[in-house]
């Protein structure tokens, strides 16, 4: 459970629900920081260093998020979004470029993604964007179960 306080110094107490997070980046070191961020934050991670690898992890078990780094060296972001998609139609993915440029952002964002970052990845604002699909993923499962807190 975290605490954060708001503008008024009052304690607001949030509950972060773990969710299972795939990590995709070719980049070793990037790729076990990151990971390790993630499973620090009460997440379950799991590391890819290929796109085929990424798609044969997804094809064993749903993952929440994908964090996804543009430059995997066997497939573009493009098609690799694409197969996800078509296995998974609803998982999240978050794309991480070095490389970024108008252009690729603008088309990237057409393919349904999550969140397009740039690298070097934030510790701030991945945590944000993990903290805010667990709460739509709690809130989803509240709803569908009929568990209101009010």
């Amino acid at each position: 459970m975290d605490i954060e306080k708001d503008n008024s110094n009052l304690e607001i107490e949030r509950e972060v629900l773990p969710m299972d997070v795939l990590v995709a980046d070719n980049d070793i070191s990037a790729l076990s920081n990151i990971v390790e961020l993630i499973k620090r934050w009460g997440h379950h991670a799991e590391k890819s260093e290929t796109a085929e690898g990424t798609l044969d992890k997804v094809r064993e078990k749903p993952f929440d998020l994908v964090l996804l780094d543009m430059s995997l060296p066997d497939m573009t972001a493009q098609d690799l979004i694409g197969k996800l998609k078509e296995l998974w139609p609803d998982i999240g993915i978050v794309t991480m470029t070095s490389t970024s440029t108008n252009e690729l952002e603008k088309g990237i964002r057409t393919l349904g993604i999550v969140y397009y970052m740039s690298k070097p990845v934030s510790e701030n604002i991945l945590k944000d964007i993990l903290d805010h699909i667990s709460t739509k993923k709690k809130n989803t499962l509240s709803a569908d179960s009929g568990l209101n807190s009010f």
